[in-house]
Formats: C-alpha cells, sequence, structure tokens
C-alpha cells in the first residue's frame, strides 16, 4: 500500500514539475528575442483559433467575421487537436462564456451546453441540426471549423436556442489529391482510427469529392461503461458551369453505450458523513441500460450566379433522430445518506426534419452607401415519434455497495405515445450596409408562422390519444454596427433577438389559448484589436430571456407566460503570437445571471448553473530548431448554483439550495512532426482534478474526466 502510495506521490511530483517547467518556459519564451526563435511551417505554428478576422460567418450570412456586431469566436481543425478535444463541449472551453457542458460518459452533451447563460443550438452548414446533434458529440472527423456566436441571432438561423450559437462547418472537397489516415489509443482500453481523403473525380467535369470517416471502441472511467461509435460522411463540389456550383454532404452517426444515470447529491456535492461516493459508480443496472442512437444528415445546395453581384441559392437539408434506450434515474437519498431512490423508463424516439432554403444575395448602391442584401424564404417540417414505457417498483440501491440484476426484464407500462407534426414558413431580410471605408451596419428582421399537430396518447392503441393544433407567428429583429477607427482598432455593438418553441409547443393556458414562442434578446457592445501578432476583443453584454413559462397563481394546474431571466456580463478574450515560437490564447467572463420574474418562489435566485467567473489560458510552444511543440491548457468553471427548483434531494435539502463548488482543469500535450508522420501526446486532467456537471435534472451530478492520457498518431498522402 506505501509503495502504491509513493508511485501516486511521484507521479504526481512529475505532472507538478512537468506542468511548471512548460510555463517557466513559456515565460523565458516571452521574454527572449523573436528573431531567436525558428520560422516553422503553417501546421506547427498555427496560432490557437479563435480569429474574428478573415472569412465570413458560417456558410450564409455574407457578414466577414470583424463585422459582426456580437461576440463571435473560431475553433479550427488545428485547435481541436491542439486543445486536445474529444467532444463539441471540449472545443468551447476556449470560449470564456460558454459552458463545456456533461462529459462524453452522459446520455446527450448538446442538453447541456450554453452560451452566457443560456442553452446554445448547433448550426451544420448555417442550417439548424435538430436532434442530429444528440447522436455524438465526439464525430469531429469532418469538422473543418466551429464557430461560436454569443447571443441570440433568430434573424438569419430561425427557430433557435436563446443564448448563442455553435456553428459547424464541415470539410469541403480540394481540387488536389491528398489523404490522411490516423489511428489512436488512450486510457480506459480506447482505441480509434480514422481517414480523410479528397481530391478530383473528374477534373474535366470539374467534381471533387472528400470522403471521411471516424471508429472508436472504447472504456470509460464509468463502471459497466463502454463507448463504441462510428461516424463517416461524403461531399461533393461540381462546378457545373461558369455560373453554377453545387454542393452536397452527406453524414452517417452512430453511438452505442449504456444510459449513465449519475451520481446523488448527497456524497458527491453534499456531504452525508459517509464520504465520497466514487466517481466510476455506476447507479443504474447494466442490464438495462442500453442507449442507441444513430441518424443520418444530408445537405445540398448550389450558388447560382443570376449576373453581376447577385446569387441565387436554392439549399434543403434533412436531418433525422432514432433512438432506442432503457433508463434508471438517480431520485431522492434516504436519511442515511446511501440508499438512492430510482426510476425507470423505456423509451424510443424517431425523428425527422428537414428545412427547405432560397437566398438571394445581391450588392447595390443606395443613397450613397454600398447595401448587401440577403433575401430568404425557409420551410421547415418536423416530424417527431416519441414512445415510452414506464418500469415498475425499481428498487433503490445502495451508492456505496450497489447490486445489480434486481430490476425486472420487459414487458413494462405502457406510458404514453407522443407525436408531433410542426410546420414552419418565414420570410427574413438582412442588409449589411458599408457606409465609407470605416463604418458598417447590419439589419435584419424574420417573420415566421406556425402551425403544429400534437397528439398524445395516454391509451396503447396509437389513435385514441388527445389532439392539439395550434398556430402562431412571430418577428424577430437584428441591429447592429462595427466602426473601425483604424487598421486595428474597431468598436462594435448591437440588439439582437432570438426565439425557441420547444419548451411551450402544444401547451395552452388555462383559457385555452397556445402559448408564444420563448424570446431572448441581447444588448451588447464592445471593442476589437487586431495586429500581426495580437487580436483580442472584450464586451459588455445583457441578455434576457422573455415569455417563460412560471405558474398561473389564478389556476396551479396550468401556466403562464410572465417569467423572466437576465444575464449582464463581461467578457474579454484574445490570441497573442509572443514571438514565432510561442503563442497564448486566454479568455476571461463575469456572468451575473438572475431569475427576474417568476411565480415559482425562485424570483431573486442566481440562474442555475452559471458561474459568476469562468477562465481559461492555452500556451503552445514550438521549441526552436526541433519538430517539438509543447502545450498546455488551463480551465477554470467558478462556482454555481444547481438549480432553481424547491425539491427535497436529501435530508430536508432542496436542490436550490445546492452549490456545485469551482474547479480548476489543467491539460498538457506535445505534437512532433516528421515529415508526413505526426504524433499528438495529450494528458487529460492532469492533476485529476475531482469536478462534477449536472445531469439535466434536479437529482444527480455527473462527474467529470478524470485523469487521462491519449497517443494519436497520423499520416498524410
Amino acid at each position: 500500500m506505501r509503495a502504491k502510495l509513493a508511485r501516486a506521490q511521484a507521479v504526481h511530483l512529475m505532472k507538478t514539475i512537468a506542468t511548471w517547467a512548460l510555463l517557466g518556459a513559456g515565460v523565458a519564451a516571452c521574454a527572449a528575442s523573436s528573431a531567436a526563435a525558428q520560422e516553422r511551417a503553417d501546421e506547427a505554428i498555427i496560432v490557437i483559433g479563435q480569429k474574428t478576422s478573415g472569412g465570413e460567418f458560417g456558410d450564409r450570412s455574407g457578414i466577414p467575421l470583424a463585422q459582426v456586431p456580437q461576440g463571435v469566436q473560431v475553433v479550427t481543425a488545428d485547435d481541436l487537436v491542439a486543445q486536445n478535444a474529444r467532444s463539441v463541449g471540449d472545443a468551447l472551453r476556449s470560449a470564456p462564456s460558454a459552458s463545456i457542458g456533461a462529459p462524453r460518459t452522459s446520455s446527450y452533451q448538446s442538453f447541456t451546453l450554453e452560451i452566457r447563460g443560456f442553452l446554445a443550438d448547433q448550426m451544420r452548414n448555417g442550417v439548424r441540426q435538430r436532434y442530429y446533434e444528440d447522436v455524438d458529440a465526439s464525430a469531429l472527423s469532418n469538422i473543418e471549423r466551429i464557430e461560436v456566436l454569443k447571443g441570440p441571432s433568430s434573424v438569419l438561423f430561425g427557430q433557435s436556442a436563446l443564448g448563442g450559437i455553435v456553428s459547424i462547418v464541415t470539410r469541403r472537397p480540394e481540387r488536389a489529391f491528398s489523404a490522411r489516415v490516423w489511428g489512436g489509443v488512450g486510457s480506459y482500453d480506447q482505441a480509434l482510427a480514422g481517414f480523410d481523403v479528397t481530391g478530383p473525380l473528374s477534373e474535366a467535369a470539374g467534381l471533387y469529392f472528400r470522403a471521411n470517416g471516424e471508429i472508436e471502441r472504447s472504456g470509460t472511467f464509468v463502471d459497466f461503461q463502454d463507448l463504441d461509435r462510428e461516424n463517416a460522411s461524403l461531399s461533393l463540389t461540381w462546378s457545373a458551369s461558369d455560373s453554377v456550383t453545387a454542393y452536397l454532404v452527406a453524414e452517417w452517426v452512430e453511438r452505442r453505450t449504456l444510459r449513465n444515470p449519475g451520481l446523488p447529491l448527497a456524497g458527491t456535492v453534499i456531504d452525508n458523513g459517509l464520504g465520497t461516493i466514487p466517481s466510476e459508480r455506476f447507479l443504474g443496472d447494466p442490464a438495462h441500460a442500453d442507449l442507441e442512437a444513430y441518424a443520418p444528415l444530408v445537405q445540398a445546395w448550389a450558388d447560382i450566379e443570376l449576373g453581376g453581384s447577385w446569387t441565387l441559392t436554392p439549399r434543403v437539408s434533412y436531418s433525422g433522430f432514432d433512438s432506442n434506450f432503457t433508463q434508471l434515474r438517480v431520485r431522492q437519498v434516504a436519511a442515511d445518506g446511501f440508499t438512492v431512490a430510482r426510476n425507470g423508463r423505456f423509451g424510443q424516439e424517431d425523428d425527422n426534419y428537414t428545412i427547405v432554403q432560397i437566398d438571394l444575395n445581391g450588392e447595390i448602391e443606395a443613397l450613397g452607401a454600398t447595401h448587401n442584401l440577403l433575401l430568404g424564404v425557409e420551410y421547415d417540417r418536423e416530424r417527431a415519434t416519441f414512445y415510452q414505457e414506464n418500469i415498475a417498483a425499481v428498487p433503490s440501491i445502495n451508492a456505496y455497495a450497489p447490486v445489480y440484476g434486481a430490476v425486472a426484464d420487459r414487458p413494462y407500462t405502457f406510458a404514453f405515445l407522443l407525436e408531433d407534426d410542426l410546420d414552419g414558413l418565414a420570410f427574413y431580410a438582412q442588409d449589411l450596409i458599408e457606409i465609407g471605408d470605416r463604418w458598417s451596419v447590419v439589419a435584419g428582421v424574420r417573420v415566421s408562422e406556425f402551425d403544429d399537430r400534437l397528439a398524445f396518447s395516454l391509451d396503447p392503441v396509437i389513435d385514441a390519444g388527445d389532439v392539439t393544433e395550434t398556430a402562431f407567428d412571430h418577428a424577430n429583429f437584428q441591429l447592429g454596427s462595427t466602426y473601425r477607427f483604424n487598421e486595428r482598432w474597431s468598436a462594435f455593438g448591437g440588439y439582437a433577438t432570438g426565439f425557441d418553441i420547444e419548451s411551450t409547443t402544444g401547451g395552452v393556458d388555462a383559457n385555452g389559448d397556445p402559448f408564444d414562442p420563448e424570446e431572448s434578446e441581447q444588448f451588447e457592445a464592445g471593442l476589437r484589436y487586431s495586429s500581426q501578432r495580437l487580436r483580442g476583443s472584450a464586451s459588455v453584454f445583457q441578455i434576457r430571456r422573455l415569455n417563460v413559462l412560471t405558474a398561473d397563481p389564478s389556476n396551479p394546474d396550468f401556466s403562464i407566460q410572465n417569467g423572466e431571466v437576465t444575464v449582464q456580463g463581461l467578457e474579454i478574450e484574445g490570441v497573442w503570437q509572443v514571438n514565432d515560437a510561442l503563442s497564448v490564447q486566454a479568455g476571461y467572463a463575469y456572468l451575473d445571471g438572475e431569475i427576474t420574474k417568476s411565480n415559482n418562489g425562485n424570483e431573486g435566485q442566481r440562474l442555475a448553473d452559471t458561474p459568476a467567473h469562468q477562465a481559461n489560458v492555452f500556451l503552445r510552444y514550438a521549441v526552436p530548431n526541433t519538430p517539438l511543440e509543447l502545450r498546455l491548457g488551463a480551465n477554470h468553471v467558478g462556482e454555481r448554483q444547481f438549480s432553481n427548483a424547491a425539491v427535497d434531494v436529501y435530508n430536508g435539502t432542496l436542490a436550490s439550495d445546492v452549490t456545485l463548488p469551482d474547479y480548476v482543469t489543467v491539460d498538457l500535450g506535445a505534437g512532433l512532426v516528421f515529415g508526413e508522420v505526426r504524433f499528438d501526446l495529450a494528458f487529460i486532467n492532469v492533476f485529476d482534478e475531482t469536478y462534477y456537471t449536472r445531469e439535466f435534472n434536479d437529482f444527480s451530478v455527473l462527474p467529470g474526466e478524470p485523469e487521462q492520457a491519449s497517443l494519436r498518431i497520423s499520416r498524410r498522402f
């Protein structure tokens, strides 16, 4: 035992020395003359992403990144490797106001990704994904870059989460042939392999392709939980003529694992007098916890040049989501501190989502200014089915000495069948106005109409349920501006709105009237600085969530829409290329979130799962005269209120009284390039910091990823 402890202490000491040595190297490099550093190839010294100049936001906006009138950051494919990112959530660690959400062992990471205190929605090539992102957050092999837009922007992107947008741009075909293969191994028997190949199918016809994919077979730090996943994609670009270029993106993702219920609050973030429940503990039943999810996504569009500066772009996107799962859920802990109540269900979900858009882009000169116009129409068709059975009499479990195998097999008791048919039509317009060489204004409006048919059955006969049909409309606006003082300094600011219908669709108040969509609005003002070696931004903002459902004081069986939540804060982020060898990326966010209007008894509470302080730093140091690059990343998340619900979770303790403690994680990495071969070594959470994230309910938490190591080898052809 003493030998084991000594080895652990020695490993900890070596990690500490390595961390401080890398920090010391960074400080020394800052003081050294930049002329002493060797020129590196682009692949070896790419600055940590987060750029805000060059290119346009998304695939549709037409707004250059430097002119987006709200906070925006970009994470490139190379940054994903350098920052040891293994999921979309990991990629958000460098955005100071973003929450990285639950770990890969969670059921659906997208449920917990937030920007500035509110849920973030994911786009793919400028179009809302809807359900597709829930399958496999680790499917990164087809991602060219991830753009994080902070705050709502429904004028172009439609119904979306209220806090911001995670815009994913996929890899495109290239004209010259190239290929890359990779393989990796890591902790908990992780093994993965992937490929990426691109080039011409027919240069004479102007047809080019790209195909890539990845497969992973891995254990996890959670007992019994393996993670098997695959993803594959095919992309085509066809230059049909001088005026027509067509694109196709087809993707498939699949994941098979166990549905991890997490751990109770008592014994993790609440002291129960019995010690901490091990992070690896699985409190479901291994024989009744299967989770299988898979989904296709197909996107096709064409850019048709009409003459002059005008382009017509028809676009269609289809995504599906199919899932079968058995789930046991952690509930209240008994007064003894170790007996955990549970309930359970079996579910099947089948969702299909189609979006058709037609965009018209062009430029006109009017009123002494240049107007870059985008006019569009969008049709949405969503068909969702959810079937659930309840598992009766799920036995409690001892969190410290679990006994498995007591849960009954199917058949279970039928619970409900939900079928939702939603059709939407929207018209939108955006104008990027260039006034002289320094000033630009963005103005936009969107008008949306929805028809919803919701069938909810408590009878196993499919057509025996209640049917609710509702129709509603909504308008969104955006007005923002950027002013360039000189080649380096600019100011930006504006007002933007968003809306979301997920929490209100099919609902009615006590009078039978349908609910309006939830809304958000943001005011933001900031400064940007950009030079050859230093780029950064700072902004202050206020974002409000409106039309929130809250209890009807006149009729407790119904809700009304007078709830409101406000987050105001400050965000600073930037990248400094100290010299040719060293780059530093860092950020800080202060978020003051509060429930400002509510009938649920929680008015005045801090907004749950929103830390007041959050910060990050990433260092990359290319060792002079060697092919070696060293990397360090640190992420701080402040303490945050666990929940805003008055639910008794343990011995009279309410969920709303629980605070998740702050934490700091440190990652180390190294990259080594020999010709066409590249080695990437990563150490995750090197000090094995224990921390917890919310499991999207009011009873349980998920432990964060513990200390892990991985090695990835890739070769280009």
